[in-house]
């Protein structure tokens, strides 16, 4: 979604498959399901799922670089973030690559007309 322009989007969809995570320990399913949060605050295991699926263990890291905006761009390490409110402040330091190493910050706000914003500050060491 982020590659497609749908940053925003796909930052509202990271947090809720975060949300998600808490609710199964940690463990994400193979796939779950569930209503609105209207109708219920929690979302429901397939019966026959594997849980942890080995996809889904590396998800969480995929979420921080969609949220975070990580993308390398020849000798440098781009950060674009978009955060939703729930996030409010997020970091990842020592990020290795060939860049160096960097340290990638973000903090989150939600502006009135409701998008999805981010600060970022990336900081390379060497």
């Amino acid at each position: 979604m982020r590659r497609y322009g749908f940053k925003e989007e796909a930052a509202r969809l990271a947090a809720g498959i975060l949300d998600a995570a808490a609710v199964f320990d940690g463990r994400l399913p193979e796939a779950f399901g569930g209503y609105e949060r209207g109708v219920t605050k929690y979302p429901v295991q397939y019966p026959t799922a594997c849980s942890p699926q080995a996809w889904s263990t590396g998800a969480p890291l995929l979420l921080l670089r969609t949220m975070l905006g990580l993308e390398p761009v020849g000798d440098h390490l781009v950060v674009d973030p978009a955060l939703p409110e729930s996030i409010g402040l997020l970091a990842l330091l020592d990020i290795p690559g060939r860049w160096g190493h960097v340290d990638a910050f973000a903090r989150g706000r939600l502006q009135l007309e409701g998008r999805l914003t981010g600060r970022a500050r990336a900081r390379h060491r060497v």
